[in-house]
């Protein structure tokens, strides 16, 4: 059973089936007035003449601002011809992924509004508007939120099997970690019984989420004489669960990523170089777990391990995931410009279902944001749980990049560097100081460390100019250190 459906839905359907750029105007007899805004098939934006479903709205309601404080943003972004998300993330009020999900949410309540309220076709024009963070939203978002609205449950039957019938890649649709556990259970058919028990679901939750399912027309019923005891114990393989983790669409990345933002820079470059660098220095054992920290705060370690962790997914085949182990002052998610969640925390405080349920994914790259700040960090990283994940993930990536707290003045780097294979230590040139560094490099295994990456060093006159364009990033070199004879490189940034 497919969620109902409407002469508005339709044109909507049509317009993100064909991949159409341009507005559409929708009006009711009450004299309201939507605009929708679509390119290259995704809605950018929605907005009404009545002034309902207002982004700020939003922000409001999740406590970023107060409702006093919007006329003054308004009226503040006016006079610096600032749109209102941006004169937010100018004051440091919100962040660029919290914008994101508020017009992601606002654009989606404006569809749910026109398609329930009496609203007809008025046109659709052809045209290009940019937007500070536009909403980005396929009509598989629009399918899946317009299903959750509906409240009515699965009902299961006696003798009833259930089984995905997803056969190629559901990635565009936003699954929450809860709908992911119970779609990699349904990838062979499963009593209800048998699916209650494998996702430690309460009763009513799950036959919400599968009322979901059934509405978006992504399971089917088949009678019970098709299952067999070794399809209830079938687990969904690599390739198939990356057919379901989340892609983000509306990411907005900082500007100093520079590896996602142009991979043929020079900065790039000296990332890729890096990771050559990292590659030659495995011996009988691969290197595939990662961890990047800093004596201090403030060096730079995050800009330094989601870079390196671009460069790594631009390897055709490669799988890669990156993790913020950073529960203390998380960036992740501020440099991918994404929500904090869900993330690491809500995985390790969640029922034991596999990791990638609370993964997200831009282009090759996966990741796990921090999910927040906790209170005891060091308790956190230091379950079972923990190590767990980490030898979970293993088997299933090639390259893992665990994103760890500076080591002064706190122990939380060294739990997370005891789970990796080497660690990379990042050393601000000209700040980082050298009683932090000293002391750093006193609690570390030396046996662990692979390199220093030197960050923000002041090219060098014959630097500043490279062949295509390219610009300089800072200084690169080899050295070897000590008498283990792995290359060290210091990568300024």
């Amino acid at each position: 059973m497919m969620t109902e459906t409407s002469p508005v839905l339709d044109e909507i359907r049509r317009l993100c089936d064909e991949r159409q750029t341009g507005v559409l105007l929708l009006s009711n007899s009450a004299g309201e007035r939507v605009t929708i805004s679509f390119c290259e098939g995704l809605i950018e934006s929605a907005s009404s003449n009545k002034g309902t479903h207002r982004v700020g709205d939003y922000l409001v309601k999740d406590g970023f601002v107060t409702a006093k404080d919007l006329d003054a943003l308004k009226a503040e972004g006016k006079s610096q011809k600032l749109v209102f998300g941006e004169a937010m993330v100018r004051k440091k009020l919100v962040a660029h992924g919290e914008v994101g999900a508020a017009v992601r949410r606002q654009a989606l309540d404006m569809v749910s509004h026109v398609a329930q309220d009496g609203f007809k076709v008025a046109s659709f024009t052809n045209s290009l508007h940019s937007f500070y963070i536009p909403a980005r939203v396929s009509f598989s978002h629009v399918l899946l939120s317009l299903s959750r609205e509906n409240d009515q449950p699965f009902e299961p039957e006696d003798g009833v099997g259930i089984v995905s019938r997803l056969g190629g890649n559901a990635s565009e649709f936003p699954w929450t970690p809860q709908e992911l556990s119970v779609l990699t259970e349904l990838q062979h058919p499963q009593t209800f019984s048998r699916l209650l028990a494998a996702t430690g679901l309460k009763e009513g939750n799950l036959k919400r989420i599968l009322g979901v399912f059934e509405r978006v027309g992504v399971i089917e019923t088949v009678v019970v004489d098709t299952l067999s005891e070794s399809n209830g114990l079938a687990t969904m393989g690599d390739v198939a669960m990356d057919l379901l983790i989340p892609t983000v669409t509306n990411a907005v990345l900082d500007e100093k990523l520079e590896v996602a933002r142009n991979e043929f820079s020079f900065a790039s470059e000296q990332f890729r170089n890096l990771k050559i660098q990292l590659r030659q220095a495995e011996s009988e054992t691969p290197l595939r777990v990662f961890t990047v920290s800093s004596p201090d705060a403030q060096d730079g370690k995050s800009l330094i391990s989601t870079n390196l962790a671009f460069s790594f997914a631009q390897d055709p085949g490669s799988r890669v995931v990156i993790i913020d182990c950073d529960l203390r002052k998380p960036t992740l998610d501020r440099y991918l410009g994404v929500t904090a969640t869900p993330g690491l925390l809500q995985y390790l405080s969640g029922p034991p279902v596999r990791p990638e349920c609370f993964m997200r994914r831009l282009n090759n790259l996966h990741f796990l944001t921090a999910g927040g700040t906790a209170p005891n960090p060091i308790e956190v990283l230091s379950m079972r749980r923990m190590k767990e994940l980490i030898a979970h993930l293993r088997k299933t990536f090639d390259t893992i990049i665990l994103d760890a707290p500076p080591y002064s003045p706190i122990a939380d780097a060294r739990v997370v560097t005891a789970l990796s294979d080497g660690l990379l230590m990042v050393i601000r040139s000209g700040k980082t100081a050298y009683s932090s560094t000293d002391r750093a490099f006193k609690a570390i295994d030396p046996k662990k460390l692979l390199g220093v990456i030197l960050n923000d060093v002041k090219p060098m006159p014959f630097q500043t100019y490279h062949n295509y364009g390219y610009y300089q990033y800072g200084d690169n070199r080899m050295v070897y250190a000590g008498n283990n004879k792995k290359p060290k490189n210091y990568l300024g940034s």
